[in-house]
Parts: structure tokens; sequence; C-alpha cells
């Protein structure tokens, strides 16, 4: 389905869901039907961030494709930023969270938004500019706005509860990576990192596992995102790393539509860890 396909609003919207990813610089858009199999289709927009503010490009992207604009089931909005911290899920009231997020963040104007990682020691506290949350609000019924580390760390610890060894999980951009590791249901690190060359990324990945002691014979690394990517680094790696391997994709997410392959992996996975 084109961009152009979005041009009118869905019937029985009740039935679909949205996803939503918003980068600095994209927007991404998946739609599907809960109860229709190969109904998903992908879509993504560059945000002309030039001329506009970020959040009026992304309100401008929406408002002119009325498809986006149903009454969805249910609304997922899925946001890349830097300005995240994790913290123990032991830590659980609002005064204490709000101290911590203050404290991360001292000259923000942000507002604090609280995501569960599925992890049993830890939540993600990441800030959220108050026109983005306000568009989101006034525009989509049932929306739930998720940062980019807690949707891949949900994924991680979802899939990643059997066996005693440590996992790595990578998600790959053009530019960013996110790295996650995971003991069971602990998780032992969410971090993003931006990258110029892509030795640089397969140096955060080794750091990343030497410094948390992964067994390079028997803990797997697994990778996710931009092929392109995986597939420029993936020699390198296995120089170290005996078992490097791409993620399993979902099944469920495929059999919703092919194009699920092609929308960001965080953004497609995260409704199989609700």
């Amino acid at each position: 389905m084109t961009n152009e396909a979005l041009s009118e609003r869905i019937e029985n919207p009740e039935m679909w869901n949205l996803l939503l990813r918003l980068s600095p610089r994209r927007l991404d858009a998946v739609i599907y039907s809960i109860i229709e199999d190969n109904s998903l289709t992908h879509h993504h927009f560059e945000l002309d961030t030039a001329s506009t503010p970020w959040v009026a490009a992304i309100q401008n992207v929406v408002y002119d494709h009325p498809a986006l604009l149903s009454d969805f089931r249910k609304v997922y909005c899925v946001v890349e930023t830097r300005d995240y911290v994790i913290i123990p899920s032991a830590c659980d009231d609002e005064e204490s969270r709000r101290l911590l997020f203050k404290t991360a963040f001292p000259s923000s104007q942000l507002e604090m938004n609280v995501n569960e990682t599925g992890a049993s020691n830890a939540t993600v506290l990441h800030g959220v500019m108050p026109e983005l949350r306000g568009f989101i609000n006034r525009t989509f019924q049932r929306a739930t706005i998720v940062c980019h580390i807690a949707a891949l760390s949900r994924y991680a610890i979802h899939t990643g509860t059997h066996g005693n060894n440590l996992k790595m999980t990578a998600n790959l951009r053009k530019e960013s990576i996110d790295v996650v590791v995971t003991d069971g249901r602990k998780l032992m690190l969410a971090n993003t990192f931006t990258y110029k060359h892509t030795d640089d990324a397969v140096y955060y990945i080794l750091a990343v596992r030497k410094r948390l002691g992964l067994d390079d014979h028997t803990d797997e690394l697994l990778l996710a995102g931009d092929q392109s990517v995986r597939e420029a680094i993936t020699p390198s790696l296995r120089n170290f790393i005996v078992r490097v391997m791409p993620v399993i994709f979902p099944p469920r997410m495929f059999k919703a539509g092919k194009q699920a392959m092609n929308a960001p992996f965080d953004l497609i996975t995260l409704p199989i860890c609700e």
C-alpha cells in the first residue's frame, strides 16, 4: 500500500491497531487488523524539520493522511530519544521517580513518562515534549507512549527468559545502535550508542560484552534492525563471538503482513510484548 492509500479513513477501525515510531528525521506508521491476516501495511515519511518544528512536522504528516486519524482499537507511539534513564523497579513511588528524573535532566522542560521493561529489576523514565504529548492526547484515543529503549527491552525480556546464559540484543540503525543485555528476567544493560562508521558499532558491542563478562563462546548476540548495517558488521563480530545470529522475526506479526519485515524492529515487536 502506498502512502496515497492513507487518504481515506479505515472502516471498522475498532478492529485495527496503529503503530507509530517518531524519530528526529522520520515517522514510521504501521496499520494492521487484529482479525485479518495479511492486512498489515508499513509507511514511512521523512519529516520536514528544516523550516518546521519537529512536533509540527509530525502533525503535518498525520493530518495529511486521514487514515491515521481513524478511531483505532489501540495506538502505540514509540519515541526515539536520548532523554531516558533506567532506574530500579523498586523505586516505584511517584515522588522518588520525579526526583531521579529531575536529577538526570536538571534543566529540561520535558515531562516524565514511565515505561515498564518487563524486567524484574528495571524501569525506564524518559522525557516527552509537552507539545508532543498534547498532540498525541488530542489526536488519538487509547494511545500509549513508549521510549524506544523500553520497547526493545520488553522484546528482549519477553523472548529471553529461557536458558541460563546472558543474552545480548542489538538493534541497528544507520547512525545509532541500541544494545540490551538480559539475564533471564533481569535487565543487565540497555543503552543507545551513536556512531559514524560501522567499526564503531562493532566496538560498542564488544566493549559492552567485555564489561558485563559475556562469554564469547556461549552467550549469544542477536542482531536486529537495518539489514545493510547487519551485513556490514556480522563478519567482524564473528571473528570474536561464536553465536552471532539474526533475531527470529515474530511469526505473529509476519502473519499480519509481509511488510512487517520492513518496519522498525522496536515498533513491530511492541504489540507482542503487551
